[in-house]
């Protein structure tokens, strides 16, 4: 994954979603809570209150006690929990792996997951170099367009990727004259992707930057993440990325045994 450092957009806040992230961390606070409780705690009107724990309560983020009426947290949020906490467990896995590329390639080193078509950037270290490629963790950037999103697309289950990219004959964002343009190109690049075990990025998001990427996988063969080695075409150029691609690959498997275990 690679992109130039911007700036960050300015935040707009939907009151109605705040109001209700208020809510649930009103009630991760207290055991249970009444509807009139929660609507003098936050100062909101009580048919709102009324509204909202009925949404949070379709989806399973809270639970009302049918004997006193009340509500509290729900299991959604215990799910969710979960999968922070093991995504914070991959990245203690991952991190030693990173800081050793980091240390062999002197090029700045990527940990992304797939988020929809985006990928994530969770963990980064930049290059010592003065020419170097950087990215703001959190950004995102469309998968097609990066070698550590190619390789995680390239490993899911085929009907994950039928989810996201189902119909052949859709157009895909072109940042660059080099970027994959439709989603039968892309496929077709998935299948290569998938033989050879690892992902070129040749200026397909950003003119003048090289990624070579590779997925960690789960115990199925299922990827769940990616790292790449990101730098500037002039320096990170194709002989040096075959250099590099079986050492990478090994990482990968490293890290994915690891986390196997």
């Amino acid at each position: 994954m690679c992109i130039m450092e911007n700036m960050s957009p300015k935040i707009q806040k939907i009151k109605s979603l705040e109001k209700a992230l208020n809510l649930l961390e009103l009630l991760s606070d207290s055991n249970e809570l009444r509807i009139t409780e929660i609507s003098k705690n936050l100062n909101i009107g009580i048919t709102t209150v009324y509204r909202m724990l009925s949404t949070l309560k379709y989806h399973g983020y809270v639970i009302q006690n049918k004997k006193t009426l009340k509500y509290h947290l729900g299991y959604k949020l215990f799910i969710l929990g979960n999968r922070v906490q093991n995504t914070f467990d991959l990245l203690n896995i991952v991190i030693p792996f990173l800081q050793s590329l980091s240390k062999k390639t002197n090029e700045g080193i990527n940990f992304s997951i797939l988020e929809g078509r985006e990928t994530v950037c969770l963990s980064k270290i930049e290059s010592p170099e003065i020419l170097r490629t950087d990215i703001k963790i959190g950004t995102k950037i469309p998968a097609h367009c990066t070698a550590v999103g190619k390789a995680i697309l390239a490993f899911l289950p085929e009907e994950k990727l039928m989810m996201l990219y189902g119909n052949e004959n859709d157009r895909l964002d072109t940042p660059t004259i080099n970027s994959i343009s439709s989603v039968m190109k892309l496929k077709e690049c998935l299948k290569k992707i998938r033989k050879n075990g690892y992902a070129i990025d040749k200026e397909e998001y950003q003119i003048g930057i090289h990624c070579l990427g590779v997925p960690i996988l789960n115990a199925k063969g299922i990827s769940i993440a990616g790292i790449s080695v990101t730098g500037p075409s002039s320096r990170f150029d194709l002989s040096n990325i075959n250099k590099l691609k079986n050492t990478l690959m090994i990482i990968s498997k490293d890290i994915s045994d690891q986390l196997n275990r």
